[in-house]
This record gives structure tokens, C-alpha cells and sequence, in this order.
């Protein structure tokens, strides 16, 4: 009977020991979970602090590439109505000129008559 209370008692005391590490494990599984937790919301936070970044930065890139394509469409702009006007010269001196050549063959022509 000795011997079964021996092993009653070791069963208590192993019993015990199981809890408390059951215990143990319990709260280092609790910590590691709030650990990992936080750091997941650091991690998340790190990431959204990037993106913000990076969507700023490819607004600021767009708002300038805009401004240049304007400066470039207005540049355009000018050149086309710089060659539109110097078309319009080109023609009028051009029609001058052939009024006064059918004038000078005009008259060339009066002149070897008389």
C-alpha cells in the first residue's frame, strides 16, 4: 500500500508540474502572440507610411509632367501660328510677285509693240 501512495504522490506531484508548464506555455504562447501582433502592426503601419510616400511622390511627378506637357502644348501652339503667319507672308509675297512679273511681261510685251 506504501507503494501506491508513492505513486499516488509522484502522479499528484507530475500532475502538478504538467499544469504549471501547461501554465507556462500558456502565457509564453500569449506573449508570443502579442508580439507577433504588434510587431504585424508596426509592420502594417511601416508599409501604409510607404505607400503614402510613394503615392505623394507620383502625384507631385504627374502635377509635373503636366505643367511640362502644358509649357510644351503652348510652345506648339505659338510655332503653329508662327508658321501659320509665315505661310500667310509666303503666299502674299509670292501672289505680289507674280502680279508684278505678268505686269513687267505686260508691259515688256507694250513695249515691243510701239
Amino acid at each position: 500500500m506504501e507503494g501506491e501512495t508513492i505513486v499516488q504522490q509522484i502522479l499528484k506531484a507530475l500532475d502538478l508540474h504538467s499544469g504549471q508548464l501547461r501554465q507556462q506555455m500558456k502565457e509564453m504562447e500569449d506573449r508570443l502572440r502579442a508580439e507577433i501582433q504588434d510587431t504585424e502592426n508596426r509592420l502594417y503601419a511601416k508599409i501604409r507610411e510607404t505607400e503614402d510616400r510613394l503615392h505623394q511622390k507620383l502625384l507631385d511627378l504627374e502635377k509635373r509632367t503636366d505643367a511640362r506637357f502644358e509649357r510644351l502644348e503652348t510652345k506648339m501652339n505659338y510655332w503653329r501660328l508662327e508658321w501659320s503667319e509665315t505661310q500667310e507672308t509666303v503666299d502674299f509675297l509670292a501672289r505680289k510677285t507674280l502680279q508684278h512679273e505678268r505686269k513687267l511681261r505686260s508691259r515688256a510685251g507694250q513695249n515691243e509693240i510701239s
